[in-house]
């Protein structure tokens, strides 16, 4: 029995060895490392660039037409028949240079007739004074005498009467002479009609009439257009309106011409918008000493608003745009700040930005820019 017990302990001992020499193992096996901690992110490398202040000329658009400073249609005054055409389409004219005439034989006639008339007025007014004189005269002396009592009633009433008559005499007398000269003036007004004259100093942009051609009064002959200066008639955008004021210097620029602008200034500003297109009419004087610009031309108008000082400009690749965003990253030591901004000007490689901080002298990145996120950490490399 004894023995018996002794071997089951034996067998017993034997299969939990096993699980015994399992157990220490496990206990003195080494602990696996902790994970490894995250890296620094490497410092990217940028070039930058400096924010340059420039001077900007804010401006309005404006698209208009050039017409002449004035635009006369010259009519003949008189009724008559073209004897000589003395200008023609393109000629260059002053004031009172002779555009053409009229036969005039029939005027000559009536400037006669209204001369002698008025001689004969004028002689006739004469010898109305002479009268009055000597009425004047007899009536003094018989006035004297008939306060004398040298004279009856009868006798001074006569002689009064009779310098009445001739005072009466020559004040239609004096009538007359006003209308003889007045018929003598619109003779030799209708006799200087038969020339028809150039209003204005200009060009003759029209000729309507021929030489032997019958003309009545107020017939169109001639048109004339004043080009030493022209005017620029054009809208600007209502949004606009508040930067606009006349005095202010318009740049136009004409298809004709499209390497030249010419400078004029706004002269007027109309006092309402049209309701239909929303826009503001505009008048500006543009000189044309030269005679190149032509009225009719389509022009488009530069207003010069204002002048601004100290804008920031970048250089173009400073600038990251993507899907209609702009940004710039500004480099403070190490460090790169995100800015949004809104892109401007263009003056060559540089950009006018605005909407944010920046002011001249900031430095932004001018490289990897793809790369760049708000607080990157960036080593600046210099440009080689």
């Amino acid at each position: 029995m004894l023995k018996r017990t002794a071997s089951i302990l034996s067998i017993t001992l034997l299969a939990a060895l096993p699980l015994l020499s399992a157990g220490c193992s496990k206990k003195e096996a080494p602990a696996k490392p902790p994970a490894s901690a995250p890296k620094a992110a490497a410092a990217l490398t940028v070039t930058t660039a400096l924010v340059e202040g420039r001077t900007v000329e804010r401006s309005v658009e404006a698209t208009g037409t050039l017409a002449a400073w004035d635009e006369v249609v010259v009519s003949s005054e008189i009724p008559g028949t073209v004897l000589k055409i003395k200008a023609d389409l393109g000629d260059r004219v002053k004031a009172g240079d002779a555009l053409a005439t009229l036969d005039q034989r029939e005027s000559a006639l009536n400037l006669e007739q209204a001369k002698a008339a008025h001689q004969s007025a004028m002689r006739a007014l004469e010898r109305e004074k002479a009268k009055l004189d000597d009425a004047n005269a007899n009536f003094k002396r018989y006035d004297e005498l008939f306060r004398k009592g040298m004279v009856s009633v009868s006798q001074f009433d006569n002689i009064r009467t009779g310098r009445d008559v001739a005072e009466a005499q020559l004040h239609e007398a004096e009538a007359r002479a006003e209308e003889g000269s007045a018929r003598h003036d619109l003779a030799k007004k209708q006799m200087s009609d038969t020339v028809v004259r150039s209003p204005i100093n200009g060009e003759v942009s029209g000729r309507f009439v021929s030489t032997g051609e019958a003309v009545k009064d107020n017939s169109r002959m001639f048109t004339v257009v004043s080009t030493g200066t022209l005017k620029f008639r054009g809208t600007v955008a209502e949004a606009a309106v508040p930067r606009i004021r006349s005095g202010q210097q318009v740049l136009v620029t004409v298809e004709a011409f499209k390497d030249r602008s010419f400078k004029g200034k706004l002269t007027r500003i109309s006092p309402a918008l049209d309701s239909q297109t929303r826009t503001l009419q505009i008048e500006a004087e543009v000189p044309n000493a030269g005679g190149v610009l032509k009225p009719g031309f389509f022009a488009k108008g530069i207003v010069l608003t204002e002048k601004e000082k100290d804008v920031p400009f970048v250089p173009e690749e400073s600038l990251y745009s993507f899907v209609g965003i702009n940004k710039v990253f500004v480099i403070n030591g190490d460090t790169a700040k995100e800015l949004s901004v809104t892109r401007g000007l263009k003056e060559g490689r540089m950009i006018e930005i605005s909407g944010a901080s920046l002011k001249p002298g900031d430095s932004v990145a001018a490289s990897n820019l793809q790369n760049l996120y708000d607080g990157a950490k960036v080593t600046v490399q210099e440009k080689k």
